[in-house]
């Protein structure tokens, strides 16, 4: 995971935060455009993601439901205020799936990932705060049809070909577990292959598994380079549950709501 170090008044947090930044070196960690992530080495080493007003709620609430279970850093802190939304949570002593001590013992790195996602699709779905998954996906994707969104780099087949494959699929999908709903190796944290935790789970909930197991494909053949991981992270996760439809209908999810 990236980190740059940074200078920031504390006078530009709220003051519930003022004290895991006193003595503190900041660090940007941020891979994406619409969140600021700093990584702060303190007293107490935590993550702190800012991002638009009411955004990261749904982030807290899933890494509170998963932290209960053991599989998410604690959260210390959540505010919503002034048109920013701030989440602190613990820094896990770990390093992410892309770690290169990580990449370049592959087989191993796509076993654990696999018997890792299994994890998260066993847990009990009763006290998931968020049910439904798959149809604000369905319902996302046809909005995100209608204005002629795609991204051509998981549908690089013809747009008008994809969407009535999508049209054929899309009742096939199943809320049948508790799913990440961005399972890809920077969101997964490991002490020497030792899983300690999951973050970014803001698109988590109660979902189709298959949609978790196509970003494992996809995260590993883009991040390693190769295909050949595929069948050792799905032999890892367990195969009597897949179903390449639904599979596919996973893909053609990813690239309308991206």
């Amino acid at each position: 995971m990236k980190k740059s170090e940074i200078f920031i008044s504390q006078d530009s947090f709220p003051a519930a935060f003022i004290p895991f930044l006193q003595r503190a070196r900041l660090f940007d960690s941020s891979c994406s455009e619409e969140a600021q992530t700093i990584y702060i080495e303190g007293a107490q080493k935590a993550y702190l993601k800012i991002s638009k007003e009411g955004s990261l709620r749904r982030e807290m609430e899933m890494t509170r439901f998963m932290q209960e279970h053991n599989l998410a850093p604690a959260v210390l802190e959540y505010l919503s205020e002034n048109g920013r939304d701030y989440l602190l949570t613990e820094a896990l002593e770990g390093e992410d799936g892309i770690e290169e001590s990580y990449l370049i013992q592959a087989e191993r790195l796509a076993e654990v990932f696999g018997a890792s996602l299994r994890l998260i699709h066993d847990l009990p779905k009763a006290d998931c705060p968020f049910p439904s998954r798959s149809a604000e996906m369905i319902a996302k994707s046809e909005s995100n049809i209608l204005r002629k969104y795609i991204d051509d780099s998981i549908i690089p087949e013809n747009i008008e070909k994809a969407v009535e494959r999508f049209f054929e699929l899309k009742h096939c999908a199943i809320d049948d577990a508790v799913i990440h709903g961005d399972y890809c190796l920077p969101n997964i944290i490991m002490k020497d292959f030792r899983l300690l935790g999951f973050v970014d789970l803001g698109t988590g909930g109660i979902g189709d598994r298959h949609y978790d197991l196509f970003w494992g494909i996809w995260t590993l053949q883009y991040n390693l380079k190769s295909d050949k991981y595929r069948n050792i992270f799905l032999d890892a996760y367990g195969r009597k549950e897949l179903d390449p439809e639904r599979l596919e209908l996973s893909r053609l999810l990813a690239g309308f709501t991206q």
